[in-house]
């Protein structure tokens, strides 16, 4: 695992409330208090397992003690030093970033200005956590980067790490953001400016414009509702207002302008209602979807049972040659032999680094390929979508109990929903 990996991992962790040691919020008081010169004692020494034991004791009240807040920063500066910073490191900036001396608070605002972007955000989303207005800049200079104009996973970090912060100067970076961006990081982020202004004028980026320029003089972010989701969240899969006509996948809509569709071949997919298989209905779905992608959207389908079978080996852009290409690579598929949902969710994670989404239909639960089981399949899963933060919408035909669950699971932790199919 590479160092610039595990610290965008990391990072992610930390925006979605989560300790790297499976820990709750941070900040969560702990459960065994360990007397403080042990403590920065475990926290300065070599040895890594009582570094972590140390990490996950440290709580709000823990990290205003001086001296502890003083063997945290030690510590990151002498692995920023040996060029070894790992998951302890970025745990070390999340915990620092408890304390109330301004002091630390501005050894992380420096962080963010590191050459190592890596480096940099890591100490961003530590800041992010503290939902404070005054270090909202610190957290926006990371879009002048050219990693967020490089990288969709990197530029929805950013996005979430922002609209963690309840202050007029979130909503207009989210704004601007709407405007300059479309496919899945524009429905992100106007989810996003829902829940912070109340308002919905969904993907309409000039309507946000136009709202906000009449209102941003006086417009404060209430902390009831920069603290509520919106309204959508509470739906299968959100449908909001659209400046252009959306595809559809089975009913449930596609924002992402570079997409991939993971479809179960099978042999239980030839069973059948009033005459029609379920893979019939599945490539009559994915025809229709294809079909609606706008010309400037790229897209690429994965067929799976024992095997998993691409259309192609990169995603092409939704021309008229490639949607009759997929049509007639749909058209060809057999329901046969067993189902290896993980190589297959492994393989369309791997088609594009700026995957924005998935649409991963299923009808059973696993039963072969490198992993089999299912809450090691959405571990696995999840922690590969880690850096790139692929949105996973899973679709269920007739799913029940566990295999349910996995679907379920798979999308909440994936940054998708969960449909079900009958």
């Amino acid at each position: 695992m590479t160092r610039r990996w595990v610290l965008l991992c990391v990072s992610l962790l930390f925006l979605a409330g989560q300790s790297a040691f499976g820990q709750g919020n941070l900040g969560r008081s702990a459960v065994k208090p360990m007397p403080t010169q042990k403590l920065v004692g475990f926290l300065k020494g070599k040895s890594e397992e009582r570094r972590a034991e140390a990490l996950v004791l440290l709580d709000a009240a823990t990290v205003k003690q001086i001296p502890v807040a003083e063997a945290l920063k030690e510590t990151i500066e002498r692995d920023l030093r040996l060029k070894r910073a790992t998951l302890l490191t970025a745990q070390s900036m999340s915990r620092l970033a408890l304390s109330e001396r301004d002091e630390d608070i501005q050894f992380l605002v420096k962080l963010t200005e590191s050459s190592d972007v890596n480096v940099a955000f890591v100490a961003a989303a530590s800041l992010a956590e503290r939902k404070a207005p005054v270090l909202l800049p610190s957290i926006v200079s990371l879009s002048q980067r050219k990693e967020f104009a490089q990288s969709f996973g990197f530029r929805r970090c950013l996005v979430d790490a922002v609209a963690q912060v309840p202050d007029k100067a979130a909503v207009e970076f989210l704004i601007e953001i709407a405007a300059k961006f479309k496919g899945q990081l524009r429905f992100e982020t106007v989810q996003h400016l829902a829940r912070l202004t109340g308002q919905n004028f969904g993907g309409f980026s000039e309507q946000w414009a136009e709202w906000w320029k009449d209102q941003s003089a006086t417009f404060q972010v209430s902390a009831e509702r920069a603290a509520t989701t919106p309204a959508v969240a509470s739906l299968a899969v959100a449908r909001i207002p659209w400046p252009d006509p959306l595809p559809e996948f089975f009913g449930v809509p596609v924002y992402a302008q570079r997409v991939v569709f993971i479809i179960d071949r099978s042999g239980s997919m030839r069973s059948s209602v009033d005459g029609v298989t379920r893979l019939k209905e599945a490539v009559t779905q994915l025809e229709k979807s294809v079909d609606a992608l706008d010309r400037y959207s790229y897209f690429n389908i994965f067929a799976y049972n024992t095997d998993v079978l691409p259309f192609m080996s990169e995603l092409v852009q939704a021309e008229d040659v490639n949607k009759r290409a997929a049509r007639n690579f749909a058209y060809r598929l057999l329901p046969d032999k067993k189902t290896a949902s993980y190589d297959a969710l492994y393989s369309g994670l791997r088609a594009d680094s700026n995957l924005e989404a998935i649409y991963f239909l299923s009808d059973g639960a696993p039963t072969t390929g490198r992993i089999v089981d299912m809450p090691t399949i959405v571990n696995s899963i999840t922690a590969e979508n880690a850096l790139q933060r692929t949105s996973i919408y899973t679709l269920g035909i007739d799913a029940r109990g566990a295999h349910e669950e996995f679907l379920q699971d798979l999308a909440r932790r994936n940054y998708g929903k969960f449909v079900m199919i009958r």
